[in-house]
């Protein structure tokens, strides 16, 4: 799926992608927007917990109760990370 932030690109350490063990079947909207704050946002897509944090990371209460919320385990990368990532699967792919 695309970016559904691309104003976090241009700051990619604001943006990060959670990559979910399966899609969840009954995430916690409301804890969820209780933790967000009013600069953050996010979208799940799939398997995909988008979070656009520009004040940080560290800062951010949803970031660190996400899992939870959703009811999936999840592994957390930033738009740098992924990027790379996926620019080393391509050259492995050629």
């Amino acid at each position: 799926a695309a970016n559904p932030f691309p104003e976090g690109e241009s700051e990619p350490k604001s943006l990060h992608l959670f990559f979910l063990a399966a899609p969840p079947e009954n995430p916690d909207i409301a804890k969820i927007e209780s933790l967000k704050s009013d600069t953050e946002n996010y979208k799940l897509i799939g398997s995909v917990f988008y979070l656009h944090a520009p004040d940080g990371i560290g800062r951010s209460k949803l970031a660190e109760k996400v899992e939870r919320a959703l009811g999936v385990p999840a592994t957390a990368r930033n738009w740098r990370s992924v990027c790379q990532i996926m620019a080393i699967a391509e050259e492995i792919a050629q």
